[in-house]
């Protein structure tokens, strides 16, 4: 059986671009977050948030680590965020994806742009 915990669609703007046009403000970003559990998570039966990963937490996490960091690709936003959320959890049981969508880049007809860093 597989025990699955979404982050879809949590959206926030950083500084983000190749070029310094495009670090002039923060443009918009999309993150989605996926954890596997490879062991039982025994919130699943007790009802105990302490028992999982509280995505209130994450999400406030991921805001403060990312609120002041300046980004030229997705790519290095996505390793970025890979390697503090693992650090955060700190549990090689459960296995991370992280998307990280630039939103409205500035290239003719590309309404976005991501990039997944993965267990999976």
């Amino acid at each position: 059986m597989i025990r699955q915990l979404d982050i879809a669609d949590y959206e926030m703007y950083v500084i983000i671009g190749d070029h310094a046009s495009e670090r002039y403000e923060k443009r918009k970003i999309v993150i989605d977050v996926s954890f596997r559990f490879t062991k039982d998570n025994s919130a699943c039966k007790s009802d105990n948030i302490s028992e999982t990963v509280c995505y209130s937490d994450l999400v406030d996490f991921m805001e403060k680590k990312l609120q002041n960091t300046e980004f030229r690709l997705v790519e290095r936003a996505a390793q970025f965020l890979y390697d503090e959320i693992s650090a955060y959890l700190n549990d090689v049981s459960i296995l991370k994806y992280i998307k990280v969508t630039k939103v409205a880049p500035p290239v003719k007809n590309v309404k976005n742009v991501s990039f997944i860093c993965s267990d999976w």
